[in-house]
């Protein structure tokens, strides 16, 4: 890691991109799981929790369109995800143009705007903003050190959930292939010994997947 930047700045970054890439990844699987709720099982839902994780709170499936997308008192949520971002994200405004802090800002205004509304392509808004924020990374912030962490957050975090959402093997190794650009640009913070761990067993059509989301959560050393 440059000198330039601090093990504080560096969680932030870290950490601004996995929750920016939660929002993003998550609103395109909802989008799926909304149709098989409508059409096929309405506790679809139930899976969705269960592959992500997280505790199934929820008791139907518009309480948990409605919470899961909006309540700001849900840690799962995603106004809270896109909460944590900015606030990582103000953290970082020396690092971080206004512009790009923008349309973190953009996205939260828009969940709030739509607080209430079960139908998600009123949100599409949201990951336009998002699509806009990842460029605005690469167009606007001009440190390497700065751009490598936002972007190892980004890749972990949709290697992470494509793990989870059992996605095929060649989209795994595209994404884990994007992510070790960036981790060995950094290799005082990333664990490159774990990174080949994970590189071996995802190479294993029928690799251990919670063996590999156990080594992916570790790779970050900053914490």
């Amino acid at each position: 890691m440059g000198e330039t930047i601090s093990n504080a700045k560096a969680e932030s970054l870290f950490w601004l991109g996995r929750y920016t890439e939660r929002v993003y990844v998550i609103l395109h699987f909802l989008r799926k799981y909304r149709d098989v709720m409508i059409d096929e099982d309405e506790n679809a839902y139930c899976i969705f929790c269960e592959k992500l994780g997280i505790e199934n709170t929820y008791h139907s499936r518009e309480d948990f369109l409605h919470n899961y997308l909006f309540d700001k008192s849900n840690s799962n949520s995603l106004i809270s995800a896109l909460s944590h971002a900015s606030n990582n994200a103000t953290l970082l405004r020396g690092e971080i143009k206004s512009e790009t802090f923008s349309y973190i800002q953009m996205s939260i205004c828009h969940m709030e705007s739509c607080t209430g509304q079960s139908n998600l392509d009123v949100l599409q808004p949201v990951t336009d903003s998002l699509l806009a924020f990842g460029g605005s990374v690469d167009y606007r912030i001009y440190k390497k050190d700065t751009r490598n962490m936002i972007k190892a957050g980004k890749f972990l975090e949709a290697l992470d959930l494509h793990i989870r959402f059992e996605y095929p093997n060649e989209r795994i190794i595209y994404l884990l292939e994007r992510l070790e650009r960036h981790i060995t640009k950094e290799k005082s913070i990333f664990d490159q010994n774990l990174f080949f761990e994970v590189k071996e067993e995802v190479k294993q059509c029928d690799y251990n997947k919670t063996k590999v989301l156990g080594l992916i959560s570790r790779l970050f050393t900053v914490l």
